[in-house]
């Protein structure tokens, strides 16, 4: 009986303290702030400069400037090794379907450092290569809102090149000088004079870059492989495919790299351009 009786009392215990839990909806987080203090959370909303949230098993709204806030550490579920392997083997449409939703929660608070941001970069370059500008406009905002200078330069870079996509040259000379990165602004340049029909131009910038700017490789790879396509377009097939085994060489384990060897077995060799 007594065994019995502390069964009950036990379940009873149980019972009670399940109602006073609080039941929470929000963004899972590990917060923190800048005096290092770290709490988990549930982020509510994103409103201007602001960020309301929870603390775990609290239903009261915080609110305070973002600047408040160091960090932000997400958890979102899913594959993110399989992902980058995706990205680095240039499958667009793996990555899309695979990160795309991932990230909805977590793009309304990119302004505060998180984990969670070069998978946003990824995202807006799968965008980009997939032709799907309209989402690439969006990300790229989302990138330039951050305030982060190298997150606002991809935003830029990608919001330009939506611009061209569209024929919006005036759009994408705007934000070409508005760029501060010598080395991103030859590769936009380059790709403005491709885009108006121009590849031998664009072959000289891109000289420019590898000449002034060989140790900035974030964008020595994109315009060297912006080379083999303007050697493409100029049906110049053998320097094209030189260029592409070479960039996938160089920079291989990226997609650049991945997306040079596609050009590479397409376009083999011959004897002459």
């Amino acid at each position: 009986m007594n065994r019995l009786m502390g069964s009950l009392f036990l379940l009873f215990a149980i019972g009670v303290m399940a109602q006073d839990e609080v039941a929470q909806t929000g963004v899972p987080a590990r917060l923190e702030v800048i005096n290092g203090k770290v709490v988990k959370a549930l982020l509510q909303q994103q409103n201007g400069s602001n960020i309301t949230f929870q603390i775990f098993k609290s239903d009261q709204d915080i609110t305070v400037d973002q600047s408040k806030i160091k960090s932000l550490t997400f958890y979102p579920k899913y594959d993110a090794e399989a992902v980058v392997t995706n990205f680095n083997a240039g499958d667009y449409a793996a990555v899309l379907a695979k990160l795309g939703p991932v990230m909805e929660p977590y793009r309304d608070y990119m302004a505060v450092s998180n984990n969670m941001q070069s998978a946003l970069c990824m995202l807006v370059d799968a965008y980009r290569e997939s032709g799907d500008f309209s989402n690439v406009w969006n990300v790229a905002e989302t990138l330039i809102s951050t305030g982060n200078p190298g997150l606002v330069l991809q935003g830029q870079v990608n919001l330009a090149l939506a611009a061209l996509a569209d024929g919006d040259f005036q759009t994408s000379e705007k934000i070409h000088g508005e760029v501060e990165s010598e080395a991103a602004g030859l590769y936009l340049q380059a790709c403005m004079q491709r885009a108006q029909g121009e590849p031998k131009k664009a072959i000289k910038t891109i000289t420019r870059v590898i000449a002034e700017h060989g140790n900035d490789v974030e964008w020595l790879a994109p315009s060297e492989w912006l080379g083999a396509q303007l050697y493409l377009d100029m049906a110049m097939t053998n320097s094209a495919a030189n260029t592409a085994r070479q960039v996938m060489n160089i920079y291989a384990g990226t997609h650049i790299s991945g997306d040079a060897a596609k050009l590479y077995n397409q376009l083999q060799p011959t004897d002459h351009d």
